[in-house]
């Protein structure tokens, strides 16, 4: 078949919402063409090349909060539908509306991978175009054929209450990553007592404040740990957060946390991290976050979690009691629990508990899930 792909932000830019349908793309790719529709958030500053999917990157007039206002893009949209036989879609974004109308309007099938219900704060503005995202959303569902979403998340949203009879579920695809020994070693060097890993974007949502406050040396309220280093790996900057940043940065140095950014890890490196830290931490405050692929990604080379008590968020712990739950907002419980995993690390992750989560993540059935969708839909084109 031919697959058409869009997504607001794709390769490369990294988060959740762009690994998740890249791994799912590169699949589907063996057996399908594909061709991804994405905005060039980057300035063509990068030339792609040996991918096994082709990406057009599409003009935009000017930026919008995290969105784009693109009048132009509906012409492309109409170009693409008309040449491809599947729209997938990546949700949330407030532009994919046109493209969802124009692939209906030709009768084409649409999936919708729906990762997460966005809440903007801090701003009249900003609820304004929250308000105009969840109504794009709500009706690029409504064109769906088919949703995919997180287990558990998508259930607590409106969407899945609206939509119930369209929704699939399985868990995002996450590989076991592999690891660099060049890098561990140079990480060990470092390393001088215990590390709190934080892996991903530096955005508001992830409620990272909260962990720099449990981490902090003293308290107030509850004593502060004493000898750890909060160690960051991910992008250094993200769209529509550098206020965020600054502050983060700043609450580092106020608090006198001792910690480390590592920047942007290629997929050997960010294994030698997991295999490095002595925990990871996942401190999201709302339903922007749905599942947290990250924490997954530790279980998986034998690292422990702790994570916000969240729908989709609180699962990967549930299934496999690899960590501790926290609530959000409460740097008293971090702390706590930090303090539990360090003292009791046997506990919460040993060789049965890493191959059970193994065997709950399996990447494969997430691409069976995407392969029996694909080919429903190419029996119904065939039809």
């Amino acid at each position: 078949m031919k697959i058409l792909f869009f997504s607001t932000y794709f390769y490369p830019y990294i988060s959740g919402l762009t690994l998740y349908p890249w791994r799912i793309l590169n699949h589907l790719s063996k057996k399908h063409k594909i061709t991804v529709l994405t905005f060039n958030h980057l300035q063509n500053s990068l030339k792609i090349s040996n991918f096994k999917f082709q990406i057009n990157y599409l003009p935009y007039l000017f930026r919008l909060s995290k969105g784009f206002i693109s009048p132009q893009s509906i012409i492309y949209f109409l170009k693409e539908v008309k040449k491809n036989d599947l729209i997938i879609l990546n949700l949330p974004n407030f532009e994919g509306f046109a493209l969802a109308f124009f692939a209906k309007l030709f009768g084409k099938k649409i999936i919708s991978i729906y990762h997460c219900q966005v809440e903007l704060e801090n701003g009249f503005f900003l609820k304004i175009i929250n308000i105009f995202l969840n109504i794009s959303v709500y009706l690029q569902c409504l064109l769906s054929d088919t949703i995919v979403g997180h287990v558990d998340y998508i259930n607590n949203t409106y969407i899945g209450k609206v939509f119930k009879n369209k929704i699939k579920t399985t868990f995002p695809p996450v590989e076991i990553l592999p690891v660099s020994t060049q890098f561990i070693n140079e990480l060990k060097r470092l390393k001088k007592n215990a590390w709190i890993g934080y892996v991903g974007r530096i955005a508001r949502e992830k409620g990272i404040e909260y962990l720099v406050q449990a981490t902090c040396p003293s308290g107030r309220r509850v004593k502060r740990l004493d000898n750890v280093k909060l160690v960051f790996a991910g992008p250094s900057t993200t769209v529509g957060e550098n206020k965020y940043l600054q502050y983060v940065k700043t609450l580092l140095i106020k608090n006198k946390v001792d910690y480390l950014f590592l920047g942007q890890l290629t997929p050997e490196q960010l294994g030698a991290f997991y295999k490095t830290i002595d925990l990871l931490v996942l401190p999201s405050t709302n339903q922007t976050e749905a599942f947290g692929m990250t924490q997954v990604e530790a279980m998986l080379l034998r690292t422990p979690v702790i994570a916000t008590n969240l729908p989709g968020i609180k699962i990967p712990i549930q299934l496999t009691r690899m960590g501790l739950f926290v609530e959000p907002k409460n740097p008293e419980q971090i702390t706590k629990a930090i303090q539990e995993i360090l003292k009791n690390k046997n506990k919460y992750t040993n060789k049965k508990l890493v191959n059970n989560a193994r065997n709950i993540f399996d990447i494969k059935k997430v691409y069976k899930l995407y392969d029996d969708l694909v080919d429903g839909a190419n029996l119904n084109l065939t039809a």
